[in-house]
């Protein structure tokens, strides 16, 4: 409850600021996330698989068979994200600052934004993480993602620190990943996603038409080859200074589910006079195909 002791100096004259509201990070999750509606209490992907390669058919003999089915099972069950305020009337009325100060829904929507970013960032600060498995029960980045008669890796097996080689390293990785039947998949890097410590070095490897830190006048092959062609993000909330990730073109990767869109609701309480306001809104967040991402958990340089 705001009551008039919690703005107690609000209530006087002669001040020269309140410092309250300021600008926070905009929606930086967008950068990760594709967004669908959903009118469900969940949604639900399957992975399937498909047929693989052909075999060689001796002579005189039937040809090979191969079989397709579902494989891996993807669950988004919506939350409801929300925040609340009351504050008393008497409060309201000998606010003083009310042009500086005033508690309404905008800050709430504020804190529902940085809520947004935080749990966009959660997948990949989790992403090598084994307690935070994703539908194939492995996390979000690993060295052993199943497919039927094997693993694939979406991650460096050993962790480096970000550089040209890792990021080269990385963008191999990308074109390296087969569907579950095993046929090669045509996946390749979009853009990087980086903390903000790395926004320095990101923008020096991504921009540079020549290798940086070296004698010779080699060209930047990243640069030239358009490898990252939608550049680097610098995401604020992730956790790691080290770890990096590089987005793919893989469809079905990281998904946001908006069930509910943000609601406001101010009322006045009959009996205290009380305003009350408070707003929410219910979503989910995962990803279904971890071709969409490869990352290395980083190292210090």
């Amino acid at each position: 409850m705001i009551n008039t002791g919690a703005i107690a100096q609000l209530l006087r004259p002669g001040l020269d600021a309140v410092i309250a509201k300021m600008k926070i990070y905009p929606e930086e999750w967008t950068e990760i996330y594709k967004t669908h509606p959903s009118f469900k209490n969940q949604e639900i992907d399957v992975e399937m698989k498909l047929f693989g390669n052909g075999v060689i058919k001796p002579e005189g003999q039937p040809g090979s068979t191969d079989t397709a089915g579902q494989r891996i099972v993807t669950s988004y069950l919506h939350k409801v994200v929300s925040l609340q305020f009351a504050i008393t009337k008497e409060a309201v009325e000998d606010n003083l600052y009310k042009g500086q100060f005033t508690a309404n829904s905008n800050a709430l929507a504020d804190s529902l934004r940085s809520t947004r970013n935080i749990l966009g960032a959660n997948l990949l600060n989790n992403a090598f993480n084994a307690n935070y498995p994703t539908g194939d029960g492995q996390p979000v980045c690993s060295l052993n993602n199943p497919i039927d008669g094997g693993t694939y890796a979406n991650k460096l097996a050993v962790p480096a620190a970000f550089g040209e080689a890792s990021v080269e390293q990385l963008l191999l990785l990308c074109q390296k990943m087969p569907l579950q039947s095993g046929l090669l998949s045509q996946t390749m890097a979009r853009k990087m996603i980086v903390p903000a410590n790395l926004q320095f070095k990101s923008s020096i490897l991504t921009n540079s038409v020549f290798r940086t830190g070296v004698a010779t006048n080699d060209i930047n092959a990243i640069y030239h080859g358009d490898y990252l062609p939608e550049g680097y993000k610098i995401n604020h909330f992730l956790t790691s200074p080290n770890a990096f990730f590089i987005l793919t073109d893989a469809p079905d990767g990281f998904k946001h589910f908006q069930r509910t869109a943000v609601e406001g609701d101010t009322y006045v309480d009959f009996m205290t006079k009380n305003v009350m306001c408070s707003l929410s809104e219910r979503y989910s967040m995962g990803i279904s195909n971890k071709r969409a991402v490869v990352g290395t958990e980083g190292a210090a340089a």
